[in-house]
């Protein structure tokens, strides 16, 4: 009887555990949800990866990022990053362009406001999640070369956003979006890696 009684509390520990550890992997799976959408990039594309074509590449990033007081506002929202950026394309486009004729490139550029995947990648301080993000992409000629990218919303890599802010400053005056779960998310996101990837095998079983 006393055996019985052990093995039953086992079971009983064992389903909790089960079950608190299920709840994790559901939470984290839906912050990594929320900050793909509360996320937006900046994402430039060279033609190729010849050297003159990343040179040309890093020139448009510099123009289009000198050019932020005029471009890219210190936004609240993602949101209000996204409309103000579908309105600023033409002149985005008009700046790269510019900067590809004034270095003797004959490219031409095509500017959008897209949705797009990207693999986990670190930047500075934080750990970006691979995910669907929105993004402003800068596409130069083919578009076949290696890219560039940073974090527009958090405006992490705008200058106008606050030359003599950290990023951790950034995040906490314009990043309001974020929760603290997202922010766990960025900061370490190789333990919520792991609860995802078993939450996956999970589903997979479920659906076998």
């Amino acid at each position: 009887m006393k055996t019985k009684y052990i093995s039953d509390t086992a079971l009983i520990a064992a389903a909790m555990a089960v079950s608190l550890f299920i709840t994790g992997i559901i939470s984290a799976a839906d912050s990594e949800k929320r900050l793909e959408e509360n996320l937006v990039r900046l994402h430039i594309l060279a033609d190729s990866d010849s050297e003159e074509d990343q040179r040309l590449k890093l020139l448009v990033r510099d123009a289009v990022l000198e050019s932020s007081e005029e471009l890219f506002e210190p936004y609240q929202t993602s949101a209000q990053a996204e409309m103000s950026l579908s309105q600023k394309l033409d002149r985005i486009k008009e700046i790269a362009d510019d900067t590809l004729a004034a270095n003797g490139s004959p490219d031409t550029v095509t500017c959008e406001l897209t949705e797009m995947p990207f693999d986990r990648r670190e930047y500075n301080s934080f750990a970006v999640p691979a995910g669907t993000y929105t993004a402003l992409r800068i596409t130069i000629g083919s578009g076949e070369g290696h890219n560039w990218w940073c974090v527009m919303y958090p405006p992490l890599c705008v200058p106008c956003a606050g030359a003599d802010m950290t990023d951790e400053e950034i995040i906490e005056k314009y990043g309001r979006e974020l929760s603290e779960e997202e922010l766990l998310l960025m900061s370490e996101e190789a333990d919520y890696e792991a609860r995802l990837y078993i939450a996956e095998l999970i589903e997979k079983l479920f659906e076998s």
